[in-house]
């Protein structure tokens, strides 16, 4: 009976342990390499310079800043050091030691810094045993790096016509040869204006003679020749001279080299008639500032028994949202809850917006199979794009969770808080059994 003031003590000891800083300092920071923004600036303070001061810049590794988008694709590493600064690499891998990370890198088993891509099929020259995608191995193809899958080569001197200067070799350029394929470096033309004596033929059949026409291989009789270079539009593999191959190209008919995409919907600003600002490729629920008010939350694929936070995105920026998530679609078992599920945010960057430091609402998925949580957003002021538009909307996100069932046992808080709720359990029947 004596016993029992004693055991009840060691209980609480052991309680105290598992919420003590040196226990709960052993989960993983968000600094990934140490690099999560500039002390008092884009990540606040403390020991690693990790976001310990500002609260709106606290997870510069989630997502963009508050101040500016310092990790575009939310692994971890700033886009200055992050060497796949638009593809989350969080290894950081680089196999073959070339600068890009193997994640982006359009050649990872050869050192290949420049990325060249001639024919833009995502596989660089480095290691693309056909450069220019015309069927034929660079090995035996007369034009490496143009296609020409006909490998026409009037002079046969081993380069071919589509990559030749000179392809009748008379001395003569081909773009000052009034008889490019034929040979005639004495230039005469009967007929001013028009084709050399040597010449006369329209090898594609659109009314335009080769020696005059653009694009001699291929028809186009309007002669469309957008960056004025000299070949049509039609067989121009960059037609608007901005040296971004069309397939890569987010305007293919508009020069824009930086290729700036400020929504991310893959069409470059410059050509893009709408902006609707695109969360994780998920076009359909693009966010669009000037619609009526709209929360959104992307999808996620978890493991049961890890925390997850889920995001809060919206078609307004730095705004107050009241905000409540529920679980309303579980796997049979299942009693996973959210937690933290209610709160008001303030400041978001550019759309996705910002918890408080101590509210930040997780997802722990108890049970493996498919969950669906309902986000439920309302503005807390009146709508600043149009008073009349509905001040609230609601957003169903899916999570998917793989892994072993974790007994239905879900208490929304984090593994010290559940093993102190069971020890003071067992602490309470010690305590009545020695009564």
């Amino acid at each position: 009976m004596r016993r029992t003031p004693t055991v009840i003590a060691a209980l609480f000891a052991m309680g105290a342990f598992l919420l003590s800083p040196a226990v709960q300092a052993q989960a993983p920071g968000e600094c990934t390499g140490g690099a999560c923004g500039t002390p008092d600036t884009s990540g606040g303070g403390g020991g690693c310079g990790c976001g310990g001061g500002s609260v709106l810049v606290a997870n510069t590794d989630l997502g963009d800043t508050y101040q500016y988008a310092d990790d575009y694709d939310n692994d971890g590493w700033e886009d200055d050091v992050d060497n796949c600064a638009f593809v989350t690499n969080q290894g950081q891998e680089d196999g073959d030691g070339d600068g890009i990370g193997d994640s982006c890198d359009n050649c990872p088993g050869a050192f290949n810094a420049e990325q060249i891509d001639s024919d833009g099929d995502s596989q660089g020259d480095a290691c693309d045993a056909d450069d220019d995608n015309d069927g034929l191995d660079d090995a035996d193809d007369n034009c490496v790096t143009v296609a020409n899958p006909l490998q026409n080569n009037t002079d046969n001197d081993g380069e071919g016509d589509a990559c030749d200067g000179d392809d009748d070799d008379d001395g003569v350029l081909d773009i000052e040869d009034n008889c490019p394929r034929v040979a005639n470096p004495d230039q005469l033309d009967s007929a001013p204006n028009t084709y050399g004596d040597a010449c006369d033929d329209d090898m594609d059949k659109d009314n335009i003679l080769d020696a005059k026409d653009n694009c001699p291989t291929v028809a186009n009789r309007d002669q469309l020749d957008g960056d004025l270079d000299g070949k049509g539009d039609s067989c121009d593999a960059d037609m608007d001279g901005d040296g971004v191959t069309n397939v890569q190209d987010n305007c293919p008919d508009l020069a824009n080299t930086l290729q700036i995409d400020a929504d991310r919907d893959g069409r470059g600003d410059l050509c893009d008639q709408r902006f609707c600002y695109v969360v994780g490729g998920d076009q359909e629920s693009c966010l669009d500032p000037t619609s009526p008010f709209a929360v959104y939350a992307p999808s996620l694929a978890v493991k049961t028994g890890e925390p997850a936070r889920v995001r809060i995105f919206a078609n307004r920026t730095n705004t107050a949202i009241r905000y409540t998530w529920s679980v309303t679609q579980r796997p049979s078992g299942s009693t996973s809850t959210v937690e933290n599920p209610r709160g008001t945010v303030r400041f978001s960057s550019p759309y996705e917006y910002f918890y408080l430091k101590d509210n930040v609402a997780r997802f722990t998925a108890d049970e493996p199979g498919t969950y669906q949580l309902r986000l439920t957003g309302e503005l807390v002021f009146a709508d600043t794009v149009n008073e009349n538009f509905p001040r609230s909307h609601t957003y169903v996100m899916t999570v998917v969770a793989e892994g072993e069932s974790q007994g239905g046992c879900s208490l929304g808080g984090d593994a010290s808080s559940a093993g102190l709720v069971l020890l003071l359990g067992l602490g309470l029947l010690v305590a009545r059994r020695c009564r």
